[in-house]
C-alpha cells in the first residue's frame, strides 16, 4: 500500500567531515554518543568528548573526555582547541537548561545576552545559533552524526515482520499531518495518534517522556499489549538543520512504544537515526510491532 507523502525536512546543506584529524563530540543523553565516537575511533580518528553533568551516559569515559556544567563554555572550547578539535558533533538529547541552570563562566557571560535570545526561541532556532555561534565565533566545523556513522540513516521501508493494517495506515496519514504542522511551528517532530486522534505531542519532554505519559492514559484511549493500535511518528521539520537533532529512535523507544500499547514506530527514510538498528528491529519483532521507514517523497 502506498503511503502519503512526507515532507523530507532538507533544511541547511549537510556539512561532510574533513575525515582527518580528531574528532569532537558535545554528547547528551543516550547511546548515540558513544556510538559515533566508536564509529570515528574504527575509522582511525581520536576522538574528544564534552559530556554534561547530570546527561551523558558515564560509558564516555572509554574515551578522552572533560565533564562540564551548562555556562562552561571556556572550558568547552578550550578542551577542543588543546586537542586540535577542527570537525565537532553535537548528538544526543539534552535537557533545556533554563538560565537558573547556568553558571555562566567568564565566556559564557559574554555570549549570555545572545543565548537569552535563543532560548526564547524554538529549538530549531536554539540549536542553528549555537551551530553559527560555534563555526562562525569558535572556527569549529559542526558535523552531522550520520556523516561519521553512515549506518545510522534509516533505510526505507517495511522493517519488521510487522505489517500495518487498514487502521494503522489512517492512523498514519492523521499523523503526517500532525507532525508537518507541528515541524512548520517549530514545537516539536514526534506525535501518537490512535484511532484517528492524536493523543500526545512531542515537545521538551522528548520522545521517551512523551510515551511513558501515553503509557498512563485511560486504556479507552490507546491500545494494550493484548490488542495493539495506534503509532509514533517522528518527522524532521521542514527547515531542519541536519547537523543537529535528527529524529532518533532505538531499541528503548520501542519499548517504550510497547509499553504504551501501540502496534508500531513510524520515521521516513534518511530523515531519522536509528540506533543499533539491527537490536531495534529484533526487539520490535519481538513485542509485535512494526517499524516503517517512509520513502521520500519527490
Amino acid at each position: 500500500m502506498a503511503h502519503p507523502p512526507v515532507n523530507t525536512g532538507e533544511g541547511p546543506l549537510d556539512k561532510e567531515p574533513s575525515h582527518k584529524g580528531p574528532l569532537g563530540i558535545f554528547a547528551g543523553q543516550g547511546p548515540l554518543p558513544l556510538t559515533v565516537a566508536r564509529a570515528a575511533r574504527d575509522e582511525g580518528r581520536e576522538v574528544f568528548i564534552i559530556a554534561l553533568k547530570g546527561e551523558t551516559d558515564p560509558s564516555v569515559a572509554e574515551f578522552p573526555h572533560r565533564w562540564v556544567k551548562w555556562g562552561e563554555l571556556a572550558k568547552t572550547l578550550n578542551f577542543y582547541k588543546d586537542n586540535k578539535v577542527h570537525d565537532l558533533v553535537l548528538v544526543g538529547p539534552v535537557a533545556r537548561p533554563s538560565l537558573s541552570d547556568i553558571r555562566p563562566d567568564w565566556m559564557a557571560i559574554k555570549f549570555l545576552p545572545r543565548l537569552i535570545k535563543l532560548l526564547r526561541q524554538g529549538d530549531d532556532g536554539l540549536l542553528s545559533g549555537l551551530v553559527n555561534y560555534m563555526e562562525d565565533e569558535h572556527g569549529l566545523r559542526i558535523v552531522p552524526a550520520e556523516a561519521v556513522n553512515t549506518n545510522l540513516l534509516a533505510p526505507a521501508g517495511l522493517l519488521t515482520n510487522r505489517k500495518l493494517s487498514e487502521q494503522d495506515e489512517a492512523d498514519l496519514a492523521r499523523a503526517i499531518e500532525v507532525v508537518e504542522t507541528m515541524g512548520r511551528l517549530d514545537i516539536g517532530q514526534g506525535a501518537v495518534v490512535c484511532r484517528g486522534i492524536a493523543i500526545a505531542l512531542e515537545a521538551s519532554e522528548g520522545t521517551d517522556n512523551m510515551l511513558l505519559r501515553v503509557a498512563t492514559l485511560d486504556p479507552a484511549l490507546r491500545g494494550s499489549t493484548a490488542d495493539r493500535a495506534g503509532l509514533l511518528l517522528k518527522l524532521p521539520k521542514p527547515e531542519q538543520d541536519r547537523r543537529v537533532d535528527l529524529p532518533t529512535i532505538g531499541a528503548t523507544t520501542i519499548e517504550n512504544a510497547a509499553a504504551a500499547g501501540l502496534a508500531g514506530v513510524v520515521v521516513q527514510e534518511g530523515g531519522a537515526l536509528i540506533v543499533d538498528l539491527e537490536n531495534t528491529v529484533h526487539r520490535a519483532n519481538k513485542l509485535g510491532l512494526f517499524v516503517l521507514s517512509l520513502a521520500k517523497s519527490e
